[in-house]
């Protein structure tokens, strides 16, 4: 074994000389217009499928991006529309289905006219935010056997299904997506671990359809003047609770309930008290009462007795008036590193907070603290406020502890790619606020984090070989030891892992 990592030694110096000699300065270039894709998959105008930027390529050929990693697609103001040319409503307006698709970022672009505006097909960690995804004949986003990606703020509108995922896990749909005037809104088919919060599902036949999917959490949407609310089929465990539900024809519909032969789905349709569950348009019950048991004198926003869907299935604490959130203050996180080792034993994970003006970080109450509502601070750690990115702007330093914070996202079946991070709290005066960030995760040895230490590997970290932070051919993840240099120490590290795999498995008990 020693001759082997000796001899994969030799080799990786070997290469890390060789890439030293022959190194070239990757070129940047821009484009701005309107993308037209042909029927036959090719591009006009002829000057835009190809954009290098920081060492990445990527190019839209047959209407497929392709990438090792790492790319931003962040074209504002750009259309891909698919009625340019022959043959209207056919084909992807952008698709990744490459299993080495990860962390791609889509953003601030309209897709329209395709059969699917954006599908994703094997892949993992990636964003698509801020995006018109309108009038595609199936689907607005197509997201099949993929995890860990977040769906962000986009507007989907009248395609056959709005967002789709099918055999998919750990995904999120959060904040402000708006899906309207489509046959479903979302559907879940064999999906579990799925966040969808946050969003306004309006006017679609069917507003969040969920079929044999199990576990996920439906949190705070509007869900509104849709033909059914929520569609279940054989789905169950699920939470539904803070979310409103106006003016649809059927609030909440099982088709195995109707039928005599299957079982009906059982989830959970409150939040316990005080917090509540969800309001209901069609439920008109008076709050004279209060408390866990509503026995006792006075109204406390929920109704006094429960919003019963079927036997098995019963909102215990509906709530009087559409669930509104708090006001929640929105602060910037910086949370370092920015690429994170779950096999390195650090001590910390540490995050850096500022509040937006009028307000002062050391009004911030750090026992309240915690990232994604579950790991709360290292209070033994050092708590600091100063200029740490020097923008003239205080920040609050906070430490997490390292081996909590690695062991949450591993236990969500995460082991390389993008994870988004928020971190909330209260101030002392008892005013929410939180704040988002994203860092990538990685495995011991896995450079490219596509679940396998190999020549793959190695050949990334050749070309960084003898950098430090700050130098041109720096790269932060070839940093096993997080020493910002990257040496011996770092080759031997990879070396020690050469061959591993590290693979996300899902199994059935996950869905119970």
């Amino acid at each position: 074994m020693k001759r082997i990592v000796s001899g994969i030694l030799l080799m990786f110096l070997l290469m890390a000389m060789f890439s030293l000699a022959f190194y070239i300065k990757p070129v940047k270039s821009e484009w701005t217009g309107t993308v037209y894709i042909r029927a036959d998959g090719s591009i006009y105008p002829l000057d835009a499928p190809i954009t290098t930027y920081d060492n990445i390529t990527y190019t839209l050929i047959d209407n497929i991006i392709s990438s090792d990693d790492g790319i931003i697609i962040e074209k504002h103001d750009i259309i891909i529309d698919g009625r340019g040319f022959e043959v209207s409503g056919t084909g992807d307006g952008i698709g990744m289905d490459l299993s080495n698709t990860i962390n791609v970022t889509v953003k601030n672009t309209t897709i329209k006219n395709f059969q699917t505006g954006i599908r994703l097909f094997n892949a993992r960690s990636n964003s698509i935010y801020g995006n018109n995804l309108i009038t595609n004949k199936w689907y607005g986003i197509y997201i099949d056997n993929s995890n860990s990606s977040n769906i962000i703020r986009n507007n989907i509108e009248k395609n056959r299904c709005g967002i789709c995922l099918l055999y998919s896990q750990n995904n999120s749909i959060q904040t402000n997506n708006i899906m309207a005037n489509n046959e479903s809104g979302i559907y879940l088919g064999f999906s579990y671990h799925v966040d969808i919060f946050k969003n306004n599902v309006t006017n679609n036949l069917y507003g969040i359809f969920l079929e044999f999917s199990y576990n996920n959490t439906i949190i705070a949407n509007t869900i509104t003047r849709n033909q059914y609310g929520i569609w279940l089929r054989g789905s169950n465990h699920s939470r539904f609770y803070h979310n409103n539900f106006i003016d649809n024809s059927q609030q909440i519909f099982d088709l195995n309930r109707d039928y005599p032969f299957h079982p009906s789905s059982i989830n959970f349709w409150d939040d316990g008290h005080p917090s509540g569950g969800n309001y209901w348009s069609n439920y008109a019950v008076m709050d004279l009462y209060r408390g866990p048991y509503q026995n006792e004198t006075g109204s406390d926003g929920i109704g006094d007795t429960p919003y019963v869907i079927d036997e098995n299935n019963i909102d215990h604490y509906p709530l009087i008036n559409p669930w509104t959130p708090k006001p929640v203050i929105t602060s910037t996180v910086n949370i370092k590193p920015d690429v994170l080792n779950l096999g390195c034993r650090g001590i910390w994970v540490t995050a850096y907070i500022e509040l937006p003006e009028g307000y002062n970080v050391s009004d911030i109450n750090p026992t309240t603290l915690v990232l994604n509502n579950t790991i709360p601070i290292d209070l033994e750690a050092p708590v600091g406020i100063g200029d740490y990115d020097n923008d003239t702007i205080p920040d609050l330093m906070v430490k997490f502890n390292r081996a909590t914070v690695c062991n949450f996202i591993l236990s969500k079946g995460i082991r390389y790619g993008n994870v988004t991070l928020m971190l909330s709290g209260k101030l002392y005066d008892g005013t929410l606020f939180e704040g988002y960030d994203t860092i990538r995760v990685r495995m011991p040895g896995d450079i490219n984090m596509d679940g396998k230490v190999d020549m793959k590997d190695i050949s990334i970290a050749s070309s960084a070989f003898g950098s430090y932070l700050g130098h041109e051919r720096w790269n932060q993840i070839v940093d096993e030891n997080e020493d910002n240099k990257i040496d011996l120490v770092d080759i031997a590290l990879i070396c020690r892992n050469f061959g591993k795999t590290y693979r996300t498995i899902y199994t059935p008990s996950n869905m119970k």
